[in-house]
């Protein structure tokens, strides 16, 4: 009799036992630690935004998981999408410091609503991806990249051209954290050469509308209406009738030639019928995937070709998947990238 009540008190006890011997040695086994749940790692700073008409003070890293799946593919690897997490909350915290401002509409970032998240993940994979991305936000609750004492830049990008470019050669100053670093295997991404081709019609539209908006900015007696003027020009790109506006008779030819470029080739300087533009501006203008690019003359237009994806400063999300897929942690692949910086948990 003793020993049945014995095997029926180590049946009942034995789970428990084993829950408290084991949160000894495993953190995410802990009573009140390594809950995978966004609302119980918070970060104890709010954003003010509008949502459907609606304002709502929202914690940071409610903030961060909005804005992450807008960044970067959800099909990365954890650890590429915890490297992310930590960019995004640095650069808003920083934003946050230098505006002055907790108000979602002073910040650079888009935060993508629960029914946003849905159409861009599917309603099939909502479910998968949300806990994935929310996943990379809780194990990188509150971490920041620091560097004497103040939040950097944290610059990334898709996919750079090899290697990414230094601050020195695309800002023109010199920042120990955005140095040059071999990404090597960007080069198999397929998105590392993009063409964007435009007919001598398309181009001679193009120059048009931008001496337009040019003129329109030099009127302008605020920052509201230069961007209203830039909003009007937007909506005459995606008006087919404008595209009309030249005949064949009336279309020229435009003499466009790069005039100076970096030691990487990332365009410094072009001439459009003599007037000089930068590369950003090029970039821009002619809705080009970098300021890697080159220009070929066809018969009926002219062909950019462009090598990477975005800025190439920072991070190469690229990159930083492919470590991560060979087993690199997030903190690994950020020291790879931006060298000695400090991964510290934020403290305002």
């Amino acid at each position: 009799m003793k020993k049945h009540i014995f095997f029926i008190l180590l049946i009942v006890f034995f789970p428990y036992f084993f829950c408290i011997i084991g949160s000894m040695f495993t953190d995410k086994l802990r009573l009140g630690q390594g809950d995978n749940r966004i609302e119980h790692n918070h970060l104890g700073k709010d954003v003010l935004i509008e949502i459907n008409g609606l304002y709502k003070t929202m914690d940071v890293e409610e903030y961060v998981l909005g804005i992450l799946p807008g960044t970067i593919s959800v099909d990365y690897d954890i650890e590429a999408l915890k490297v992310q997490a930590v960019l995004i909350r640095t650069n808003v915290l920083k934003e946050m410091e230098e505006k002055g401002s907790s108000d979602a509409s002073d910040l650079s970032y888009h935060y993508l609503s629960v029914e946003e998240r849905k159409e861009l993940f599917g309603e099939r994979n909502f479910e998968r991806y949300s806990k994935k991305f929310e996943q990379s936000v809780v194990a990188t609750a509150g971490k920041v990249l620091r560097q004497e004492g103040s939040l950097i830049m944290a610059m990334y990008h898709e996919v750079s051209i090899g290697k990414t470019a230094s601050a020195n050669e695309i800002l023109g100053e010199d920042i120990s954290y955005l140095q040059s670093v071999e990404s090597s295997h960007d080069v198999e991404a397929k998105h590392y050469m993009n063409v964007v081709t435009y007919t001598w019609s398309e181009l001679q539209e193009i120059t048009a509308q931008a001496a337009a908006l040019d003129t329109i900015k030099e009127e302008a007696t605020s920052e509201e209406e230069v961007k209203s003027a830039e909003s009007t020009e937007a909506s005459a790109k995606n008006d087919k009738e404008t595209q009309d506006i030249t005949t064949e008779q009336q279309v020229k030819q435009q003499d466009i030639q790069v005039t100076e470029v970096t030691e990487n080739c990332f365009v410094k300087k072009i001439s459009v019928d003599g007037t000089i533009y930068t590369g950003e501006e090029a970039m821009e203008r002619y809705g080009l995937s970098s300021m890697n690019f080159y220009v070929e003359n066809i018969e009926e237009g002219v062909r950019f070709v462009c090598l990477g994806k975005g800025n190439c400063l920072g991070v190469s999300q690229y990159g930083a998947n492919w470590m991560a897929i060979q087993g690199s942690t997030f903190e690994e692949i950020i020291r790879y990238y931006y060298g000695k910086v400090g991964i510290e948990r934020f403290k305002s």
